[in-house]
């Protein structure tokens, strides 16, 4: 039908379309549209094919124009002004274009995701990659459905503000909250304000259910808040520390408790980090002074950064722990080492301490409990790993004369195994 040359093709379709049925003209869009960008025809001829495809734009039936924005979608040639056209159709038809076409712009899409319904916007927060600009109308705007859909996008270039813009918008939202925790560029500030939101989820249904003093359910969330936020530090760097640290002070959140417990964790870069912002000098001026731990220039930092005074002394026993640490035995955020920490704080404070009712001295009998029991945990899980293993490799023994000693282990087995380093100890 169509082995002729671009005008004779393009007169020849008109006539054929107009008797055709809705179903054979949607099936005719795409060989049409290959013909227009892969054959080779003169400008005038490539003319008359364009005009043929433009005609398809009033075609009164929606499968020919979905058919038309399907096969232009992802060309860089395709004609301009019939992707422009087709994102005018309805939601149904243009979303092809919207989900996949080079030819947007960044301005077009955006005023696509305020003004366009539901599908548009799902269909942009797919796209191949998704701009920071276009992201940030998505997350301004746009429903559940479509942000799930942009959040679901590793090529989306989602920013700091915008995260957080998701997270003031969704914050009863929990598909949309586990799926921004779910993303690897999420900045720890906003990971620790989700943290914040589920404890706070935790204490609600608490009070519900009652029967548990406020001030006990106040602790609960406050440790659970703080316990997960301390997590959150193993991967931080120098900027995402800094950001944290404004971030929980902003929020109220850098408090004397947090501060002793990331001491007894081993993160002194935290801390190191929170005793610059609070007292508002040079990291390395902070730096030094910790350092030197001399123990009236400490008082003055911890001072200067409004730290209370009664919390001193676990500081400084928390200083002369971690300078005392063997971390080559010991590395910092091992189990193990946190165990040591705690308890060798708790010791020093302990001896100074005048009071049974010395609430940080109940923190610190607090953290080394819940120190003992991971480690514990950690114990039994390894040992659990090596037992399975263990059975496995002797199950897995063949005991048959032409294949004498010869064991079979699954690699699910193997990649169990703990590291020789950690079966060691």
């Amino acid at each position: 039908m169509f082995r002729s040359t671009g005008v004779e093709l393009s007169r020849r379709y008109l006539k054929w379309i107009a008797k055709a049925r809705d179903g054979e003209r949607a099936q005719s869009v795409s060989p049409l549209v290959r013909a227009y960008l892969n054959g080779h025809f003169s400008d005038a001829e490539r003319e008359e094919i364009e005009a043929a495809l433009t005609i398809l734009l009033d075609d009164p039936c929606a499968d020919v124009r979905r058919a038309l924005a399907e096969a232009l979608a992802m060309h860089l040639n395709a004609p301009r002004h019939l992707i422009l056209a087709l994102t005018q159709d309805d939601p149904d038809v243009s979303e092809p274009v919207y989900e996949r076409s080079p030819l947007l712009l960044d301005g077009e899409l955006i005023d696509a995701v305020a003004l366009g319904p539901d599908l548009t916007q799902a269909a942009i927060a797919r796209r191949p990659r998704v701009s920071a600009p276009v992201c940030a109308a998505i997350c301004e705007v746009a429903p559940p459905s479509a942000v799930l859909m942009l959040l679901a996008n590793e090529k989306a270039a989602i920013t700091a503000g915008a995260y957080q813009r998701l997270v003031d918008r969704f914050a009863e939202h929990q598909d949309v909250r586990q799926a921004i925790y779910r993303r690897r560029d999420v900045p720890l500030s906003v990971r620790q304000t989700l943290i914040r939101l589920l404890a706070d989820e935790v204490g609600v249904t608490a009070r519900k259910r009652g029967g548990v003093p406020e001030r006990k359910i106040r602790e609960i969330v406050r440790d659970a808040c703080d316990r997960a936020t301390i997590n959150l530090l193993a991967s931080a760097d120098e900027e995402d520390m800094a950001t944290l640290v404004e971030h929980l002070r902003a929020s109220g959140q850098l408090t004397a408790s947090l501060l002793i417990r990331a001491m007894c964790f081993g993160h002194i870069r935290f801390f190191e980090a929170a005793l610059t912002n609070l007292a508002d000098l040079p990291a390395e001026k902070v730096f030094a002074i910790l350092l030197e731990r001399r123990e009236a220039n400490l008082a003055a930092l911890f001072s200067k950064g409004e730290l209370p005074e009664r919390t001193h002394p676990a500081f400084i026993a928390a200083l002369e722990c971690w300078s005392e640490a063997n971390f080559d035995e010991e590395p910092a955020g091992d189990l193990r080492f946190r165990r040591r920490m705690v308890e060798r704080i708790l010791a020093r404070y302990q001896a100074g301490a005048t009071s049974d009712l010395d609430d940080l001295l109940i923190m610190l009998r607090r953290l080394e409990t819940e120190a003992a029991r991971e480690a514990a945990r950690l114990h039994a899980a390894r040992m659990t790993r090596d037992d399975a293993a263990v059975a496995a490799i002797a199950a897995a023994v063949v005991d048959d004369e032409a294949r004498p000693r010869t064991i079979s282990v699954t690699p699910g087995v193997i990649a169990s195994l703990p590291a020789p380093d950690v079966i060691a100890a």
